[in-house]
């Protein structure tokens, strides 16, 4: 990232190396620019830009260097125009790597404000090189300015306080490189600006290395970035799957509630005749015996036209409590309609569900009902029969119901007791 000098290494290593560096800071830049179509934020998008600028700082210092061999007439102007370029761009670069430091630690985006702070150094760029067309005398002073870029830079990252490892990581290494990068350009304005200063003759060998030293921190930088930013990713995508699993389970519990609602009396509570038709088809072609029960509450209509609806609704739903209350949760209890209801007590038999229904009948004398001053006893009929298989299931069905129908025709209208 540096311009030769006479310390330095000879143009034509420095030419292949920012070749390189060139062309990898496209690649990144591309790379981040795709990554920042899945992050929200506008961060890997400001890097991005930091990154196009710095390739074309480096690809126009290369094209002065192969002009400035092809035609040396023209060397001075381009080497001029070369180092604006170059001074600017890196000033561009540093402006939008703090800027995505910023915007990623803090969240804030780039403001019309912001852009204060690079009209000084980009006009430095432009203006410098005219009077100061030495290298050895404008470097340093560009030196300055990009590592206190870069220190900004990493000042802005401070407030980032992630706990997730991969994120630290990233940070890590993004802060790791910034440090090198301040570390690196202002030595490079001490040392070369005092070898200006002091024109003793010396040279410091190890400077020739510097571009490898600048390749080095800025490899460092860029793996940050694309951690920081495959992180980002990763997390838009879990906190997306977590979003898509919490609406799935809502759609799983809604369609629950719909089937169940689908398969449920709404005045009792108890399963209505689309479950038993769902349970008649489950059950086909399975091993099912056991006892069916039709029961019916008598004398529902004359209850309804005397004290209202409201007492024949509350009549139903008391017949209802007290069948649920005398079976197990696994026989079914449905209400078929009106003021009939049946029974499936799955592998017992009719004497053992002729006992469970009398103890219903039991519990249903002397209930309080809306809208009726005395306490009522609700009489309820039921007809039972047996069945050893699927097969014989409605037969033992329509026997059980002309069994309850038989039995209604004996039950007395209902005492009223006080």
């Amino acid at each position: 990232m540096d311009f030769p000098f006479e310390t330095a290494a000879s143009k034509e290593t420095i030419l292949v190396v920012t070749t390189f560096q060139a062309a990898g800071t496209v690649l990144l830049a591309i790379l981040l620019r795709l990554l920042a179509r899945g992050v929200p934020g506008r961060f890997l998008h400001y890097w991005s830009v930091a990154w196009v600028a710095l390739g074309i700082a480096l690809a126009s210092l290369n094209l002065s260097f192969v002009l400035s061999v092809i035609s040396p007439a023209t060397s001075a102007w381009l080497h001029h125009s070369a180092l604006s370029v170059y001074c600017v761009c890196e000033s561009v670069f540093g402006f939008y790597l703090w800027a995505g430091c910023r915007e990623y630690a803090q969240g804030t985006p780039l403001r019309r404000v912001d852009f204060w702070l690079l009209a000084g150094p980009a006009g430095f760029g432009l203006i410098a090189p005219v009077y100061l067309p030495d290298i050895n005398v404008l470097f340093p002073f560009h030196a300055a300015i990009f590592g206190g870029f870069c220190l900004l830079a990493a000042i802005a990252t401070w407030p980032a306080r992630p706990d997730n490892r991969q994120t630290i990581i990233g940070l890590r290494l993004l802060r790791v490189a910034l440090a090198g990068l301040v570390g690196l350009f202002w030595h490079y304005a001490i040392a070369i600006g005092w070898l200006g200063a002091t024109d003793s003759g010396r040279e410091l060998h190890y400077l020739q290395y510097s571009v490898l030293y600048d390749g080095l921190v800025e490899t460092l930088l860029a793996f940050g970035m694309v951690v920081l930013g495959t992180d980002s990713i990763r997390l838009v995508l879990e906190a997306a799957n977590r979003k898509l699993a919490e609406t799935n389970r809502r759609l799983a519990e809604a369609s629950e509630q719909l089937l169940t609602a689908a398969r449920t009396d709404p005045l009792t509570g108890l399963l209505n005749r689309r479950a038993y038709d769902q349970m008649l088809a489950d059950r086909d072609g399975t091993p099912f015996a056991g006892s069916v029960a039709v029961v019916d509450l008598n004398f529902l209509k004359k209850m309804n036209d005397v004290h209202g609806h409201a007492a024949g609704d509350a009549a139903i739903q008391l017949v209802a409590r007290a069948l649920r209350g005398h079976f197990r949760i696994t026989d079914p209890v449905f209400r078929m309609g009106g003021d009939e209801f049946l029974v499936v007590l799955e592998g017992g038999r009719a004497a053992e569900l002729s006992c469970r229904l009398e103890s219903v009948d039991a519990t249903l004398r002397a209930n309080r009902l809306p809208g009726v001053p005395e306490a009522l006893d609700l009489i309820i009929a039921w007809g039972m029969a047996d069945f050893d298989t699927a097969a014989e299931f409605p037969g033992a069905v329509t026997q059980a119901d002309q069994a309850m129908y038989a039995c209604k025709a004996q039950r007395k209208i209902p005492a009223t007791t006080t």
